[in-house]
């Protein structure tokens, strides 16, 4: 018995590990490519927490396309509505096509957040 919660230890020590690098990742990126200036991984900036952003989308079959989308072409009073089922106010009401992020990069961005841990 004391082996099998010391493994549950070291696996819940893991997937925390695993959960802050990938933050870390997502920020480093978000950065990067200007996502930063309205976004952030855990707090309310213009635009949603990246981390939110994973909870609502993460299980959905769409999900990733419907990102990829939203980074390239832009979206346009979508996080109204879906802020208030997380108890946010969404300052923004558009998210402008980002044009210096190209297609590949764009699904890096969304494959990471989509790996944030949303509990």
């Amino acid at each position: 018995m004391k082996k099998f919660f010391l493994a549950a230890a070291v696996v819940g020590l893991m997937l925390t590990g695993a959960s802050a690098d990938t933050a870390k990742e997502v920020e480093k990126l978000a950065k990067q490519y200007g996502c930063s200036g309205c976004h952030a991984v855990d707090k309310v900036k213009s635009g949603p927490p990246f981390r939110v952003i994973a909870k609502e989308y993460k299980g959905k079959p769409n999900a990733k396309e419907t990102l990829v989308k939203s980074i390239l072409g832009g979206s346009m009073m979508k996080w109204q509505k879906i802020g208030k089922k997380y108890g946010i106010k969404i300052k923004m009401g558009y998210m402008p096509a980002q044009h210096g992020v190209n297609k590949q990069k764009a699904e890096k961005i969304v494959d990471l957040i989509l790996k944030l841990d949303t509990k």
